[in-house]
């Protein structure tokens, strides 16, 4: 049975494409007044409503602008991808008494080697699971995903919600790839968030529409109105082997397979998770343990849309009509 968990701990890691690749920062960054106006205004933000649970969170190219403290209870990500590359705010807690620091102490350094050897064929997939159960410390396999908000295609904006039951140092990334294959997340897009064992006053959100995840997919349905839409996202079963489910929402034009779009979502593939996205992102619900469940905000207009999943994207899929 320890095999077993570890087994699916050390694949959950895998997935999540957790601090990858050392990157150039500078490249393509916001400049250092137009970063601290933004924490500024989040900051001002973060102490009139933190107690509301209501999270301004933003990304530029490459930062994730977000208060360093929030408290317990239902809380909503209201996210603005002020980048020119799709992003997400994915946000998970590390074990008692580890912090941003010893992630990219211990854990970051082991992603260099790894997808190296992807690159050059030198490692397959089957080797991804062995090759992190030898070089990554045990603590760095146990992180807990609470949520957050999904793939945004560049100047939109979201909002998904979510429950944080636990107080403890989380991390906020994004590990997306840029155009020439680095990764998001050591390109500046992790940012430490501690919870306090406050609870905020905020109240779950009701739904208009409900949308369920297992491993036979997503039962979601077939027709929306346009309009302001609130969808109900729960996480019923736990992939075999893998992290929990996303679920990510984007409009289709046509002209992309739903095959593709899954290729795309894996980050393993070459051209995987790398920006540009070849649909356009509206957000989503990020990844949380089967049993709970969050909401997706967004604004539809009419047209065909899909929700997919990064795990097991070409079955973890659903197309709908938005009338």
């Amino acid at each position: 049975m320890l095999l077993i968990k570890l087994s699916k701990l050390i694949l959950m890691l895998t997935l999540s494409g957790l601090l990858i690749i050392g990157c150039n920062q500078e490249s393509g960054s916001a400049s250092d007044s137009e970063a601290a106006d933004e924490n500024t205004a989040i900051l001002e933000a973060d102490e009139q409503e933190v107690d509301a649970g209501i999270v301004d969170v933003t990304t530029s190219d490459f930062k994730i602008h977000a208060p360093a403290k929030l408290k317990k209870g239902w809380t909503t990500f209201r996210f603005t991808n002020n980048g020119k590359q799709v992003h997400f705010v994915g946000m998970y807690r590390l074990v008692e008494g580890k912090t941003i620091d010893d992630q990219l102490r211990d854990v970051a350094p082991v992603f260099n080697p790894l997808m190296e050897g992807l690159r050059r064929g030198e490692l397959t997939k089957a080797d991804i699971g062995p090759f992190l159960q030898r070089n990554i410390p045990e603590w760095g396999l146990q992180m807990t995903w609470v949520g957050g908000a999904g793939l945004l295609a560049p100047g939109d904006k979201t909002e998904s919600t979510f429950y944080i039951d636990q107080s403890g140092t989380y991390l906020l990334e994004c590990y997306v790839k840029a155009p020439d294959g680095q990764w998001h997340t050591l390109m500046g897009m992790l940012h430490q968030v501690v919870v306090t064992d406050e609870m905020n006053d905020a109240v779950e959100p009701e739904a208009y529409h409900e949308v369920s995840v297992s491993n036979s997919g997503v039962d979601a349905p077939q027709t929306i109105p346009a309009g302001r839409q609130t969808f109900k996202i729960s996480m019923l079963e736990q992939p075999e082997g893998f992290m929990p489910y996303d679920l990510n929402l984007a409009r289709l034009d046509g002209s992309v397979s739903i095959d593709k779009i899954a290729h795309w979502m894996d980050w393993t593939n070459p051209g995987g998770f790398r920006a540009p996205a070849p649909v356009d992102f509206l957000g989503g619900l990020e990844h949380m343990d089967a049993g709970n469940h969050g909401y997706v905000m967004v604004d539809l207009e009419p047209g065909e849309y899909i929700w997919i999943s990064e795990v097991n994207a070409g079955t973890v899929n659903k197309t709908f009509v938005v009338k």
